[in-house]
């Protein structure tokens, strides 16, 4: 199925909306709409705090912008998602709908990822500019891919080019549900979006990890230059964070572990340092001298990232490693035949616990979460009689007699 779509009306017609009146506005006009395109843009490639920059949204009707940077009451947005029918469409959306949540505590509650949709379809080009060209017959330009969002005054251009994605999604949206109904796959898809808008839901801040400084080309640092390395990567941590800039844009990964591996001992020594960033010496070469002084007094402790120790219940053995490739080589086929990649229709680790678990009937299968019901009832029939199987028996070893020998007689 293809669509003969025209973006431009939405686009030529489309308001930047700055007021919680303007948002309630747009929101009493969408009550009856069955679809809802979101796309969301951030500035992290460029700000140490990833946050929502800008919010594009478009219906079969009409598309605006909202600017959260303008915005500071969503509420007539948090009470439209709650309440709801209509089905929210998002392309990899698993990042988006965890940022809403996060930064402006909407929550999505029923979603259509068309990314995901792309992939149990068999799709190899999942990108939304590859399913523009598919469906719509034009190629969307992404050249503002890497653009700074929190810049303002917006441009023609920002606007045009964060308009076009979610524009595009309600269009690519009717194919693609048309095609899975054909297949017979549309409980398939929603079963995967439940699953992908909960987590996105639920997704917390990660945890500060105290080994970050482990980067790319660390593990060929002496020990003590790795002290330098956790001393210099702190101090550029502390700076961006200071002035929300993205860490790599004021000293790169490389120059980090040219620093900890000469450790220059004078703004001089500092200056011939590859990739230098020349304004950051400049304001902060006394902090840098600092931070490698301590690195080479301090003590050579809490450098190595902790060995995981795996629990006995999470290894294989010898026989359930078997059982574990024997399903692998069934999920395989199955996903070849429904021409689906194999890690959609079952991911590795769900493999090992099939193994471990070993549940032996459609019903524990399912009840056992491993899989989602779609999978398990796809997988059940050639993976359950493996299941079935009994693990051989050890046998105890015939305990050998000490043979003895006695000594002659004299």
């Amino acid at each position: 199925m293809n669509i003969a779509f025209d973006p431009s009306p939405f686009i030529t017609k489309a308001k930047v909306i700055e007021t919680t009146e303007e948002v309630a506005a747009f929101f009493k006009r969408a009550a009856n709409e069955d679809v809802i395109a979101v796309d969301v843009e951030s500035a992290a490639f460029y700000r140490y705090y990833a946050k929502v920059n800008l919010i594009q949204i478009a219906t079969r009707k009409e598309a605006a912008i909202m600017d959260p940077q303008v915005i500071k009451d969503f509420s007539p947005f948090q009470e439209f998602a709650s309440k709801s029918k209509c089905m929210w469409l998002f392309h990899g959306g698993d990042y988006d709908i965890s940022m809403l949540a996060k930064d402006l505590q909407i929550f999505i509650p029923r979603m259509f990822d068309t990314r995901k949709a792309a992939e149990i379809l068999g799709m190899t080009e999942l990108g939304l500019r590859a399913l523009t060209e598919k469906y719509l017959g034009f190629t969307l330009d992404k050249h503002l891919q890497r653009c700074d969002w929190s810049k303002r005054p917006l441009t023609k251009a920002m606007i045009e080019y964060g308009l076009l994605d979610a524009v595009c999604l309600v269009p690519v949206y009717d194919c693609l549900i048309h095609e899975l109904d054909e297949l017979g796959r549309i409980e398939w898809v929603m079963e995967e979006c439940d699953s992908i808008a909960k987590q996105a839901r639920e997704a917390h801040n990660q945890a500060h990890d105290p080994y970050a400084f482990h980067i790319k080309g660390s593990s060929y640092l002496s020990m003590r230059s790795l002290a330098v390395l956790r001393e210099v990567w702190n101090l550029r941590e502390e700076v961006a964070e200071s002035i929300d800039r993205a860490p790599f844009m004021l000293l790169s990964n490389q120059s980090l572990l040219e620093i900890a591996r000469v450790c220059p001992r004078s703004i001089a020594g500092l200056n011939t340092i590859k990739g230098m960033n020349h304004e950051f010496l400049a304001r902060y070469g006394s902090d840098l001298q600092k931070a490698i002084r301590a690195g080479l007094e301090a003590e050579l402790v809490g450098l190595e990232r902790p060995v995981q120790k795996h629990s006995r219940e999470e290894l294989l053995n010898a026989w359930e490693g078997e059982l574990a490739k024997a399903i692998r080589e069934v999920r395989d086929k199955v996903a070849a035949r429904e021409n689906i990649p194999p890690s959609v229709l079952a991911p590795s680790h769900a493999l090992y616990s099939l193994a471990k678990l070993r549940p032996q009937t459609v019903g524990e299968l399912i009840q056992s979460e491993i899989l989602h019901d779609w999978q398990a009832r796809l997988l059940a029939d050639e993976v359950i009689p493996l299941l079935e199987q009994e693990p051989p028996k050890l046998s105890k070893k015939a305990r050998r007699r000490r043979r003895t020998t006695r000594r002659p007689t004299l």
